[in-house]
């Protein structure tokens, strides 16, 4: 099961990057219609990477909503690409693949876990295990009660993004509490600049965070992959990353996220 779910995950991961490069390809021209063979052929073989590699490994989510709206959409733009088609309309039918794909991911990732990640209320960690510093403490206890309040409130994106920032602040706590960071430097997944070397701290992202700490063996493989949902969500901060890619934040989406945050919270802690 669990290299099915990775295969699963890295799929989709496949189909957002294809989605991103059809959208840049396109957007290059100005044109009402897209009429190029160039840009009809790039439009095809996005498709038939869907048909023919994708689709196949996303078998178990073919009865869900979302997949089979993401396999319209391709089918649209397969057939779409044998003619003259608006580039506006590739346009806004990109925003809503990039938004199916996303929620897509999330989705498989939470089911093919649930018995990892229950949505169930659970008590608040215990910061001090991980954190001495007095003001930090109340600073983490005082957000962990914003954050719940956000979701109370339908303040959906707002608490997603306390999340994600309490899920940094946590991953840098374990770190400082390294005495020797060698092996954080030494990572495979440490990021690095152009001649090689591993970056500083303080250059480091949300996303370098989690893929080392699963690396060094802090959080799990499934509780990596929903920590880089998390991730993707909390870029919507953004307003014009929200409207780009059309991604609406519901009531469900929050207070899931919250279930895979504690439990993130959690193996963090007891690392």
């Amino acid at each position: 099961m669990g290299r099915h779910v990775a295969t699963v995950s890295e799929a989709l991961d496949e189909v957002i990057s294809s989605v991103d490069r059809l959208r840049t390809t396109l957007g290059r021209k100005k044109t009402k219609q897209v009429t190029m063979s160039e840009e009809k052929t790039i439009i095809r073989a996005t498709c038939l990477a869907w048909f023919n590699n994708h689709r196949p490994l996303l078998s178990g989510l073919a009865g869900e909503t979302l997949f089979q709206s993401v396999d319209r959409i391709f089918q649209d733009f397969l057939e779409s690409s044998e003619r003259a088609t608006s580039r506006a309309r590739y346009k806004d039918a990109l925003k809503i693949l990039k938004s199916d794909v996303v929620r897509l991911r999330s989705q498989a990732i939470l089911l093919s876990n649930d018995t990892l990640f229950s949505n169930s209320v659970v008590p608040k960690p215990d910061f001090s295990i991980l954190i001495s510093d007095s003001g930090m403490l109340r600073i983490l206890n005082r957000r962990w009660g914003e954050t719940l309040r956000c979701i109370d409130a339908k303040a959906f994106l707002a608490a997603i993004v306390m999340m994600g920032a309490l899920l940094e602040a946590l991953l840098l706590a374990r770190i400082n509490r390294m005495p020797d960071k060698t092996p954080l430097f030494k990572s495979h997944c440490a990021p690095k600049d152009k001649s090689g070397k591993p970056k500083p701290l303080q250059e480091w992202t949300l996303n370098n965070y989690i893929d080392v700490s699963h690396e060094l063996g802090w959080i799990r493989k499934a509780a990596r992959d929903v920590g880089v949902v998390l991730r993707d969500y909390r870029n919507f901060i953004h307003p014009e990353k929200e409207f780009t890619h059309g991604i609406t934040l519901e009531e469900n989406d929050a207070r899931i996220f919250w279930a895979i945050f504690t439990q993130l919270a959690e193996q963090i802690i007891n690392s």
